[in-house]
């Protein structure tokens, strides 16, 4: 499971079940439960990644947190799925120890709509999210 947390605002995504591609495995699709709750909202859904897509989650967190734990500035990275119900991007906070987790979600773009939020993190929760996206690959 992928999360973050703090007293006002979730950002989770966990592993619901793995569809296989027998022909080429690399093309499995990994389908999950996406949610986000903020003060006066709440939003579930499926949504579905690739292994590259949690692949290239998993390099790209660690890329960011071998950086900020070596004290060497880290350029903002976005991260967004193949099939894109959902966005994020991490970035240091100019002059500060702290971290930006700012995310999009639309999970019905024909509908025209998508919630946006942030939540400050600290280098704290950077292995646990690279454990929770490993996890769901294992799946």
């Amino acid at each position: 499971m992928f999360e973050i947390k703090n007293e006002s605002v979730l950002f989770r995504f966990s592993f619901v079940e793995r569809i296989e591609v027998l022909e080429d495995r690399r093309q499995d699709l990994i389908v999950c439960w996406l949610e986000i709750e903020e003060p006066s909202i709440k939003l579930q859904c499926e949504c579905e990644l690739t292994l590259f897509d949690l692949e290239r989650l998993r390099d790209m967190l660690s890329r960011f947190y071998d950086k900020i734990s070596n004290n060497i500035e880290a350029a903002p990275e976005l991260f967004t799925p193949r099939v894109p119900v959902f966005a994020f991007e991490v970035r240091e906070v100019e002059g500060d120890d702290i971290i930006g987790f700012n995310f999009t979600a639309s999970p019905q773009e024909d509908e025209g709509w998508t919630l946006k939020g942030g939540i400050v993190i600290d280098q704290s929760y950077f292995p646990g999210l690279i454990r929770g996206v490993e996890s769901i690959l294992t799946n």
